[in-house]
């Protein structure tokens, strides 16, 4: 039997501080609540998602499918990618996966290895009797091999942004990147932009002109891409992180309310999914 391979969705800005790993965890959170079986990469060198999923000191890391040791022949990814695959910490689901980041990692991003940008995709479709659907958190840099890489494995990209120039920016950039893959001949010219999430959009008074701006900004050049689901900026979101836990795990109207819209993006973003209890 063939078995299907996963969705494979890859959250991207070119700036840091715009959500890229909050909205990657909540995607995970509310699809692992349907009972799908979930992975995520952190594609990050500073691991912030690995820490958030409660992954410490993991022996395998993201870096062991990039590596290649000049002295040895390439091992296959898909390989070491069910090597690295572990659980995510005690406060997420069962059906919870990890391909955790460690700071080494980024050295890949000047490594000279031949191919290494398409070992990513080879190595998720290592886990395609392993998972459903998995998220990457890629790092907030322009262009780069390691973007290159989540580009590649990609089916679907979500951007989020910040109503500030930086999260202009990020999307700016992030697009300009994406462009180059997508072109007739790209590397993935099969990659979807299922959109752009407005992301620690503050509430009430202190949303401000600024923010206004900003949102016109994207809008006005984006517009078609510009998701109606807004995630706000609430402080339930710095407790999941503190505590290493999913927002489906945390109490409160915030946290109903994030929940919400972390179904809807993923809903959106794969329409075709469906509840696996």
């Amino acid at each position: 039997m063939v078995e299907q391979e996963p969705e494979v969705i890859a959250e991207i800005s070119e700036k840091g501080g715009v959500g890229k790993t909050s909205l990657t965890s909540g995607l995970i959170a509310v699809a692992a609540d349907l009972g799908l079986r979930v992975a995520g990469v952190d594609l990050d060198p500073r691991a912030t998602l690995t820490d958030e999923m409660g992954v410490t000191e993991p022996k395998k890391s993201v870096n062991d499918i990039y590596y290649v040791d000049p002295e040895k022949r390439p091992r296959d990814p898909a390989e070491i990618a069910r090597e690295t695959l572990v659980r995510a910490g005690k406060h997420w689901p069962s059906n919870v996966w990890v391909l955790p980041a460690v700071r080494k990692f980024g050295n890949r991003e000047t490594d000279a290895t031949t191919g290494m940008e398409f070992r990513l995709k080879r190595a998720l479709w290592g886990l395609r009797d392993q998972v459903d659907i998995i998220f990457m958190d890629a790092p907030p840099r322009p262009g780069g091999k390691i973007v290159g890489s989540a580009i590649i494995a990609a089916r679907k990209v979500l951007i989020p942004s910040t109503l500030k120039k930086d999260g202009y920016l990020g999307v700016r950039e992030a697009m300009s990147t994406i462009e180059h893959y997508t072109l007739p001949g790209g590397l993935n010219e099969s990659l979807v932009i299922s959109g752009i999430v407005r992301s620690i959009v503050p509430t009430g008074k202190r949303f401000t002109n600024v923010h206004r701006h900003w949102q016109k900004q994207i809008h006005d050049r984006w517009g078609e891409l510009m998701l109606p689901t807004v995630l706000n900026d609430y402080s339930v979101r710095e407790v999941c992180r503190t505590g290493s836990m999913p927002i489906t795990a945390a109490p409160g109207k915030e946290a109903k309310l994030l929940i919400s819209c972390y179904r809807d993006l993923l809903h959106h973003t794969v329409p075709t999914l469906k509840e696996k209890r």
